[in-house]
Parts: structure tokens; C-alpha cells; sequence
């Protein structure tokens, strides 16, 4: 029997880091259910280096079994008893050419599943993560930053679109997220996207999810306004850890501005620039010819929105430091 390889592309700021860290820990609950998480290609718990191995220029004219975490990949699901395996990367669906993987769907079944989120809470969570990556640093206020960026992540249809050239339509296993998450499954659902019909308890993730947890307003302030400062990398993912911890246990108290958060009008407007692609892709995964997200349906940003600060000041800087440093203190 030729086996299944599911390849879980994305997209960003869909729950992606959860379900590889369950995934991750949780191997032998996996074998028990038919489903194999590779380690060729992993590290963070996440196959980035498979991502990593087809964006290297150097290696750009290599067979794909002549990639080293390739050809290992494919040794390892080959040897494995389980039926399905599971390559999950979210760097899958972005700034990456599918049409190396071509040789995948002479060897096995090939399904790609994609987590699909409305442009408004997608942006609001991306910009979050930009701001609090080191890599990334967001300095600029996210009116700033949606105004200068063109924002080709929303670009859903565009995407999609070359995954469906490769393996067909049919392969093509799109979820809404916002449904997903609002129903609280987001494993359930990924099994069940996967072809599994199981529902194992699964342990708990690790920690590296709180790294991706969006921080409230006045935290978020707190590291965009330290980011043109934060030039060591070293360090700086066990801070966002710390402060993301602390600002979870605090969070009411870390609402005074609006950073990270679009206006109603905001919403609505984002939601009409992405409609068209967003019902092509409905049209063609979803078998609904409509957009899942319409603008009057985007939610209502906190009722103080408007009366909240733009940007911190030094009091609001001052607040955050000082229960960071007591959480820190606390142990």
C-alpha cells in the first residue's frame, strides 16, 4: 500500500506551533493511531529544515533525494510502520516554490492541509509575532506597517494555487480556522483533516507556545518600543517567553493602548481588500461560492478603542518593566 504524506503548510498564526509541539511530544500516542511525525527535517519541533534545504540558492539545481534532510525524510517514512506521515512547516506556504516536490506523488499519497484565517485577525496576529521575533523587530506601528507592507501573506488564492497545480485540487484539505478555534479543537480538527478518525488524549505542548501567544496591547507596546534597542539574539527568545507568561497573568491589566489592534473600519476594509482571493479559495476548496469572511461580519475592536492611547508613554513603558521585573524576581 503506498502511504499517505501529509504535508501541513500553514498557514502563519493558525495554531501551526500547537499542533507541532503536540505532535512532537506525543509519539507514541501517534504510533498507536497509524501516524508517524518524522525527525528527519526537524528542528523546534516544526520540519523547518526541509523548508530551509529547497530556499538554499546553493542547492537550488539538486534532485530532491539528493537533499540530504529529503533523502532522509523519505528513508525514515519508508521504514516506518505507521500508514501517515505528518511534515508540517508553515514556511511551506510562503516564499516557496511546491513544484520541487513533484517526486512526492510518485512515492506517496499526497494531501496538503492549510488553515485558513480572516485577514483582519491574521494581520493582527502576524504583526504581533513580527513584532516579537528577533529576526523581525517591528519598530513601526501597525497602521504604519499596513500601509507600507503589501501584505502578499493574505494573498490566500495565490498561494493555494500552485499546491493545487502539483497535486490536484483534490489534495487540497483547507480548514477555517477562526470556525476551528471558536469550537475549541484545533487537534480534533487536524486529525480529522489528516484522515484520522481516532481522538487520542494527547499531552500538553511545550513551551515553546508561549512564544507564539499574541500579548495584549500594552506588552506589545512594551517590545516594539525596546526593539531598536534588542540586538542580541541571545537571550532574546527566553524574554518574549517570560514576558508572554507574565503578560497572560496580567492581561487585564495591559489594556491602556490600542497597539496590535485595528479599528472596526480597519477590519472591514482589510476584509474587502482580500475578499476576491479569499472566495477563489472558498470557491475551489471549500465548495462554498462565497467569502468566508465578510466585512460586515468582522468583529468589534474593545468598546474603548477609541479612547485608548496610540502609542505608549513612559508610564505605560514603566508599568510593563515593572511587572516584568517582579515576575522575574518571583521565579
Amino acid at each position: 500500500m503506498r502511504k499517505r504524506l501529509v504535508l501541513h503548510i500553514g498557514s502563519h498564526k493558525t495554531g501551526t506551533t500547537h499542533i507541532q509541539s503536540t505532535l512532537a511530544r506525543n509519539a507514541a500516542v501517534l504510533e498507536r493511531i497509524g501516524v508517524l511525525y518524522p525527525q528527519a527535517g526537524r528542528i523546534h519541533e516544526a520540519h523547518f529544515r526541509l523548508c530551509w534545504q529547497l530556499k538554499d540558492r546553493k542547492l537550488k539545481q539538486s534532485a530532491l533525494a539528493s537533499l540530504p534532510d529529503w533523502a532522509a525524510l523519505q528513508d525514515e517514512i519508508d521504514a516506518a510502520p505507521q500508514p501517515v506521515a505528518v511534515v508540517s512547516s508553515e514556511e511551506f506556504g510562503l516564499g516557496l516554490d511546491p513544484a520541487r516536490l513533484a517526486p512526492l506523488a510518485e512515492r506517496y499519497d499526497v494531501a496538503v492541509v492549510f488553515y485558513l484565517r480572516s485577514p483582519d485577525s491574521y494581520l493582527e496576529s502576524f504583526y504581533n509575532q513580527f513584532v516579537k521575533d528577533f529576526e523581525t523587530r517591528e519598530a513601526r506601528t501597525i497602521d504604519r506597517y499596513l500601509a507600507e507592507e503589501r501584505l502578499h501573506f493574505l494573498e490566500t488564492a495565490r498561494i493555494l494555487r500552485p499546491w493545487a497545480e502539483l497535486f490536484g485540487d483534490a489534495a487540497l484539505r483547507v480548514r477555517l480556522f477562526d470556525r476551528v478555534r471558536a469550537a475549541g479543537g484545533l487537534m480534533a480538527d487536524f486529525l480529522d483533516a489528516i484522515g484520522c478518525t481516532e481522538r487520542p488524549a494527547f499531552g500538553p505542548p511545550g513551551p515553546v507556545v508561549h512564544h507564539k501567544a499574541s500579548l495584549p496591547p500594552d506588552a506589545l507596546e512594551y517590545v516594539r518600543a525596546m526593539n531598536p534597542w534588542l540586538t542580541r539574539p541571545d537571550g532574546h527568545h527566553k524574554f518574549v517567553v517570560r514576558l508572554s507568561r507574565m503578560a497572560q497573568a496580567r492581561s487585564a491589566e495591559l489594556q491602556q493602548t490600542r497597539a496590535g489592534l485595528l479599528s472596526l473600519a480597519g477590519r472591514q476594509a482589510l476584509r474587502s481588500r482580500f475578499a476576491d482571493a479569499n472566495r477563489k479559495a472558498a470557491r475551489a476548496y471549500l465548495g462554498v461560492d462565497a467569502n468566508p469572511f465578510p466585512p460586515d461580519e468582522a468583529p468589534a475592536p474593545p468598546a474603548d478603542f477609541d479612547a485608548r492611547l496610540s502609542e505608549a508613554t513612559a508610564a505605560v513603558v514603566g508599568k510593563v518593566a515593572a511587572f516584568l521585573k517582579e515576575y522575574v524576581d518571583e521565579g
